[in-house]
């Protein structure tokens, strides 16, 4: 993946961490994602995880997570596991087990939470099957030590970064929140299709918006707009 600047933050970032938890434990699969105020996901990064799983879990499945960061928005939790707070018997015959993560042959899951000023503003989940086995103790302690430095660097370096970029590139082409997803996918060098699948647009809405910001920016064609907002993010970084 090609990179500008940061402005296609924060998948590097994601991707290095997800990388981290690979190599220091066992899991079948992981995802990094940013969260809305509203507790909805943006920014996806997964390991082994289907996109349309995702997309299931949050239009479907979300709401009876065990482990939705909503539940513990309040609370000072950084490593949770599901079977903490669950007991086995239980997690078989809940719905959310039974319709949503066995199905795609997921037993165990561990979340792990990013804090600003109080509030979850990012989430890696980490699943494994039922061969792989829970999550030991000296595996959660191992998430929780890793965790403040994840934390401090996504607080301190990518997201003011990322929202300076943001802002400027809104202020300057009065850009939506939306034509600028689309646009930092296309910065990354990402597909029609591939900006569709990630932030789950029909390919004729993401096209809609390409034209919005191409009328925006004053550019005919994708590689001028690329040209011109790469000299737009110099001007910043």
């Amino acid at each position: 993946m090609s990179t500008i600047g940061s402005f296609n933050f924060p998948k590097d970032f994601q991707q290095e961490s997800l990388k981290l938890i690979d190599s220091l434990m066992v899991v079948k699969s992981s995802a990094f994602y940013l969260v809305d105020p509203n507790m909805s996901h943006k920014g996806v990064v997964t390991h082994n995880l289907a996109k349309e799983d995702d997309k299931l879990y949050q239009n479907h499945y979300m709401h009876m997570d065990p482990l939705n960061p909503a539940l513990y928005e309040k609370g000072g939790e950084t490593v949770v596991h599901m079977d903490s707070i669950m007991t086995p018997h239980f997690i078989k015959q809940s719905v959310y087990y039974q319709d949503f993560l066995k199905p795609l042959n997921y037993r165990y899951c561990a979340d792990i939470f990013f804090r600003s000023d109080g509030h979850i503003v990012a989430v890696i989940t980490l699943l494994r099957d039922e061969s792989q086995g829970a999550f030991l103790d000296d595996e959660l302690s191992l998430l929780r030590k890793q965790q403040p430095f994840l934390e401090f660097t996504l607080n301190t370096v990518y997201m003011p970064k990322r929202a300076a970029e943001r802002a400027t590139i809104e202020d300057r082409y009065h850009l939506t929140a939306r034509e600028l997803d689309v646009l930092e996918l296309v910065i990354s060098g990402a597909s029609n299709k591939v900006i569709a699948n990630e932030l789950m647009l029909s390919l004729a809405t993401v096209k809609t918006h390409l034209q919005h910001i191409y009328h925006k920016a004053g550019v005919f064609s994708r590689a001028e707009l690329l040209s011109q907002i790469i000299s737009d993010l110099k001007l910043i970084n």
